[in-house]
């Protein structure tokens, strides 16, 4: 078996259907400049990618691969200068250049043109013969050799292993030699020290190690990835759910989680290495994402990730999959990730790369149309992965009510993401890169999402969830967090009707407290009651981040509505005494996007927050 099995067929797409031809052009376009371009130098500190967001407002800076000290923003257009900003950059261009060596392989195999293994050999020539020279600068504990940290050592690994099978038949046994000695053994031994848990780095770790054993045939490091300690089997058998969810409980890391298992398995058929029931989970962890997809093709999006995160995005693992294993919520997924579903993301790494027609796994094991049948997809509780979807009708209810590990966990128990129509009308941002202020202020605050705080901090992440009570038929669900901080637990009840949601919030606790019921929600805000300026309520825990703030102090029921394309979200909730309503704005995945939120503060021994959404 080789890695594509018939290269005419891709021939083919690229002559007869319009979109092939365009990835291909765009490939050639690209590759093209790497091989006449490419220049590295073992001077250069490799960093951190997450440092690669500017330091005014947060938006990821472009990559421009001319330009080594730029880092311009271009949302803002600021200048962000020093070494973390070159240093990320240093990280970013070696990333391109890994990626390159398997488009490069691409086309070697499409064209039969000796300039692209040529290009391959240059990038391993580099590694070989700097090796002991390199020198990153990251946080501490996560040193890697050639891209920074030693995850993007790992996922570099993989992408030229891909470029290198392309084109083994070219390649010496003296060069093969060369490169497992002075490149692939010593970075084994790097990445196989640091595989000490079940997370997604190792993952990629034990996958790197793997692939670089059944390439060079060893067994030895097939074997090591496979059953030794920290596996990739155990890794299946102790970090996915037994929905197929990756226990970090974030959308983003699942596919980023399954995208190296998905490499091995193809280079596992090539090389006929037996994977023990692999196979089996890994197409169980692509089915379960298309059950809870929204109808326009973009994710809930829970914990840390990426903003705005679709099927458009994962669409080449999705090809990759189709391949490996056809199944419908395959086709499904692919049927609303190119064209009118493409959107573009801030994300970087890995597959994440798209276009509207699609990109180099398409152009490999894609085509033009898919069935893309409706998938049967109804109201569903996955207890083991602490999560709820509730759907009637056009109407989808996402609920997070517990974790399985604080592992790129946000303190957001009882958080819910609401989706009518093709609108996602309060969504979880997310998170943008790890070095972002936005990130570590706003982003992974209690307050920037559709849950309650307890005395204006962060909620302690609790790491179980438990539902009292859940009836598919009635689209109902009654989950339970205990010492979410410590003395309170939450009880959220909530019913979904087709643009209806029937929503009661309990705190329960024995002493006093204040808490702040928040909810979030696009389009524009419109109030029937009375506020007033006011002063900021925290200074910190994300309330520095509440802007034009203006209060209500009511001790009736109220109701708030936001409009938004011709059609009205209106929350009601009941009054109770005491009650001050605070309305705002608060940031999305930049400060230069923004949407309105509420805040109902009460004080006292426990809460009951009781409202209903109407879409209208």
């Amino acid at each position: 078996m080789s890695y594509v099995q018939d290269w005419q067929a891709v021939q083919e797409k690229i002559r007869t259907e319009a979109w092939a031809k365009i990835v291909y052009d765009t490939l050639l376009e690209t590759t093209e400049w790497w091989v006449h371009h490419y220049a590295d130098d073992p001077e250069r500190i490799t960093g951190w990618g997450h440092n690669y967001f500017c330091e005014a407002c947060g938006s990821r800076i472009d990559f421009e691969r001319e330009a080594p000290h730029a880092n311009s923003c271009r949302s803002c257009g600021h200048a962000n200068k020093g070494a973390r900003f070159d240093q990320a950059w240093n990280y970013l261009y070696r990333d391109e250049a890994h990626k390159h060596a398997f488009y490069a392989g691409v086309l070697y195999r499409l064209t039969g043109d000796d300039r692209y293994p040529a290009y391959i050999r240059r990038v391993l020539s580099f590694y070989c013969d700097h090796y002991e020279q390199l020198q990153v600068d990251v946080p501490t504990g996560y040193a890697g050799k050639i891209a920074g940290i030693y995850l993007c050592d790992a996922v570099g690994m993989i992408w030229l292993l891909q470029g290198m099978e392309m084109i083994k038949e070219t390649l010496r046994s003296d060069e093969l030699r060369r490169y497992k000695s002075h490149l692939f053994d010593p970075q084994v031994e790097l990445l196989d020290s640091h595989c000490t848990n079940i997370h997604n780095i190792s993952c990629w770790m034990k996958a790197a190690v793997g692939m670089t054993g059944m390439f060079f045939g060893d067994s030895s490091y097939v074997e090591r990835a496979l059953e030794g300690p920290f596996g990739l089997l155990q890794q299946l058998q102790e970090g996915v759910t037994a929905e197929g969810f990756w226990y970090e409980g974030s959308f983003h890391y699942h596919f980023y989680c399954v995208e190296p298992f998905t490499y091995f398995l193809l280079f596992a058929r090539i090389y006929h290495v037996t994977c023990k029931g692999m196979e089996e989970i890994v197409k169980r962890m692509y089915v379960f994402p298309a059950e809870l997809v929204f109808d326009n093709g973009v994710f809930p999006n829970p914990n840390d990730g990426w903003p705005n995160i679709a099927l458009t995005h994962y669409a080449g693992q999705y090809e990759y999959a189709n391949q490996l294993f056809p199944d419908a919520a395959f086709e499904y997924a692919l049927s609303r990730s190119y064209e009118t579903y493409y959107r573009p993301t801030m994300a970087y790494g890995g597959m994440i790369e798209n276009s509207p027609e699609g990109w180099v796994q398409r152009l490999l094991f894609g085509k033009g149309k898919y069935a893309g049948e409706e998938l049967i997809r109804l109201t569903k509780n996955y207890p083991a992965s602490h999560i709820c979807s509730l759907r009637a009708g056009k109407t989808v209810l996402f609920m997070k009510y517990g974790l399985n590990t604080r592992s790129h966990a946000h303190p957001d128990l009882m958080n819910i993401e609401l989706f009518d129509a093709d609108c996602l009308w309060s969504h979880d941002i997310s998170s943008n890169g790890y070095g972002s202020f936005l990130f570590l202020e706003w982003q992974r605050k209690t307050i920037a999402h559709n849950t309650v705080i307890v005395d204006g901090v962060d909620q302690v992440c609790s790491e179980r969830g438990v539902v009292e009570q859940f009836d598919p038929e009635r689209n109902r669900i009654r989950a339970q967090a205990k010492e979410v901080y410590p003395g309170v637990d939450y009880v959220r009840d909530i019913q979904l009707q087709e643009g209806c949601l029937s929503d009661t919030f309990e705190v329960i606790s024995a002493d006093k407290h204040q808490t702040d019921w928040l909810f979030h929600c696009q389009g524009k805000m419109e109030t029937e009651f009375e506020t007033q300026p006011c002063a900021p309520i925290g200074s910190e825990f994300g309330y520095q981040h509440l802007m034009n703030l203006r209060v209500c102090t009511t001790d009736d029921s109220w109701s708030i509505r936001w409009v938004m394309a011709e059609r009205t979200l209106t929350l009601r909730m009941e009054g109770c005494l005491g009650t001050d309503i605070y309305v705002f704005e608060g940031y999305e995945d930049t400060t230069a996007k923004k949407r309105s939120g509420v805040l109902v503060r009460r004080h006292g021994c426990g809460a009951a927050y009781r409202a209903v959404y109407t879409i209208e």
